[in-house]
């Protein structure tokens, strides 16, 4: 693992493979908090790192990586991909946002298309979608009220166990320590989940520029981002890729579907070489 000042923060990144192999950056989802890029290096590292250079990095207020008073939004989030492809000496990779990460795949994509070899989009959205903008806006204001009715501590234990309920029953140790780190960086927390309701019509509105070849990858039965968002990504970019994986939920990186999902991204690498 390394540690660079990129763009303002302190980013936590590592990196496997070949360095002369065509180099792959993923980025993880998750609206600040959490383990960052930890559990899709676990599951996916070893293998994609066989035949692609993997960039792996945890986003501002993620993982191990600082989390910084400001520079939340998406296009200074895609910047900090940039810094860091510079810091490495890479001049074109292969873009992989999964979740969270989507928006700053595509506004990378966008804002650098010289390079962005591909784009592969995996259980993600535009935010655009009104339904799902008001979600995310009742999860912010869920977590400013218990910061103000029940103090920090309290606050983003309720709100990490919404988010993954059964983790303080099967881990514990995981839960007290995802907690007690997130509690340092509930400003950044916040300030990202604003940076998410503000993207509107943004990146939406923008999607036929994206002339590499694009792969979108969904899980039939996700529960937190709809297939439907996916469907509207592929209509959007008429040259894209769409693959539904038959009852995978949310997290495809992550859970019982990363095999087949990671035999999409394989084969939808070695065509796009």
């Amino acid at each position: 693992m390394a540690f660079a000042e990129i763009n303002g923060y302190r980013m936590h990144y590592q990196v496997f493979g070949d360095e002369d192999a065509p180099t792959l950056a993923l980025i993880h989802g998750g609206l600040g908090g959490g383990d960052g890029s930890k559990d899709t290096i676990n599951r996916q590292a070893a293998a994609l790192s066989a035949e692609y250079r993997c960039i792996f990095y945890d986003r501002r207020a993620c993982g191990q990586s600082d989390a910084p008073a400001d520079g939340y939004d998406i296009p200074n989030c895609a910047r900090d991909l940039k810094g860091l492809l510079y810091h490495l000496g890479v001049a074109q990779a292969h873009i992989l946002g999964s979740s969270a990460g989507g928006p700053i795949a595509m506004q990378f994509a966008l804002d650098y298309p010289e390079m962005t070899e591909s784009l592969i989009l995996v259980n993600t959205m535009t935010y655009s979608q009104e339904a799902q903008l008001e979600v995310r806006r009742q999860e912010l204001r869920r977590l400013k009220e218990r910061m103000a009715q029940e103090g920090r501590a309290a606050a983003v234990e309720r709100s990490l166990s919404d988010r993954f309920p059964q983790m303080a029953g099967e881990d514990p140790a995981r839960f007290a320590r995802i907690v007690q780190d997130n509690i340092g960086r509930l400003d950044g927390i916040e300030a990202t989940h604003q940076a998410y309701i503000d993207i509107g019509g943004s990146l939406e509105t923008r999607l036929t520029e994206l002339k590499m070849p694009v792969s979108i990858i969904h899980g039939e039965a996700d529960s937190r981002i709809p297939v439907e968002c996916s469907k509207a990504l592929h209509a959007g970019i008429p040259h894209s890729q769409l693959h539904v994986i038959p009852g995978a939920e949310h997290g495809l990186m992550t859970n019982d579907a990363a095999l087949d999902t990671r035999r999409i991204v394989l084969d939808f690498l070695q065509a796009s070489r």
